[in-house]
């Protein structure tokens, strides 16, 4: 031991105080494996007592998905959001069904029911067997009714309006037309040169999807005779009024006429800015050299 301890001082500072420091880092080792926390064993009776297996997790979703939501016969235009969600519609789907509606939009049947905006294709073909209309005939009596007198009767079958033949108070009869629409669906058509189809509805300012839903069945084109203009004579302020072609395409029409003269519709096809599509909607509205 006195060999030991007289070595110990025959060493140099540095490695007299690296050994101290790994003898306290030593001790410090064994005394928490003398005082530290044991493991706990549990007893026989005690692992016996506990289950086998956790208990799975509860998967169940809170709400049905549209595969698994119950059916049940249903009317379009008066089902409740709820009744909506009971279905198995998207609240997306909801919210577009109920604008629709609260614009006068309603659905007479089942072509009706295919050509709304507001269901996915999806939803569509799922509720399509479930669908059920009222009828929408008057009572049978209104007696008991105090105001029946005020109101308008019902007809069973409701009588389209022609968008190219109706004045202003022939469309104010469409439920969702008020004043304001009813004169820009006009001015509109006669700077058209009127409708050659009920879908140009949708060029008309602030009808949108929604709108254009709750109308297209409430009116119609039959026969439709358009005023036509001749693109060879018509001047830059005619032209450019027109919706199709403005006033940036009036005057490169009018340049382009001057420079290469005007034999018929191929010359307008190959204009620059006129594209496929531009042309097929304008080409009715206009002859050349009497030829359409």
């Amino acid at each position: 031991m006195r060999g030991l301890w007289k070595g110990f001082w025959q060493l140099s500072k540095t490695e007299r105080i690296g050994y101290l420091l790994l003898l306290a880092l030593l001790g410090l080792h064994l005394s928490i494996d003398a005082w530290g926390p044991r493991p706990m064993v549990l007893s026989q009776e005690v692992l016996a007592s506990m289950p086998q297996s956790l208990p799975a997790s509860d998967t169940t979703p809170t709400s049905q998905s549209a595969e698994e939501s119950p059916l049940f016969a249903f009317d379009i235009n008066t089902a409740t959001p709820e009744e909506l969600r009971r279905l198995g519609l998207k609240e997306k789907s909801i919210a577009g069904l109920l604008r629709f509606r609260s614009k006068g939009g309603k659905v007479r049947h089942e072509a009706d029911f295919n050509r709304l905006f507001s269901l996915t294709a999806a939803e569509k073909e799922r509720l399509r067997p479930w669908l059920r209309f009222q009828d929408d005939a008057a009572p049978a009596t209104v007696a008991n009714d105090s105001n029946a007198l005020d109101r308008p009767a019902f007809s069973k079958v409701f009588v389209r309006v022609d968008l190219n033949r109706a004045d202003s108070v022939q469309l104010l009869t469409v439920p969702g037309i008020g004043p304001a629409f009813a004169a820009r669906i006009i001015r509109y058509r006669e700077r058209l040169g009127g409708f050659l189809e009920v879908d140009q509805l949708r060029e008309v300012f602030g009808i949108d999807s929604a709108k254009y839903d709750a109308l297209w069945p409430l009116v119609e084109v039959q026969n439709p005779k358009i005023k036509q203009w001749l693109p060879c004579e018509a001047s830059e302020e005619e032209l450019a009024a027109h919706p199709y072609i403005g006033k940036v395409m009036a005057r490169r029409w009018v340049a382009y006429r001057q420079q290469r003269g005007c034999k018929g519709y191929t010359d307008f096809e190959k204009m620059p800015g006129m594209d496929a599509s531009r042309w097929q909607k304008l080409a009715p509205y206009f002859v050349c050299n009497g030829l359409q």
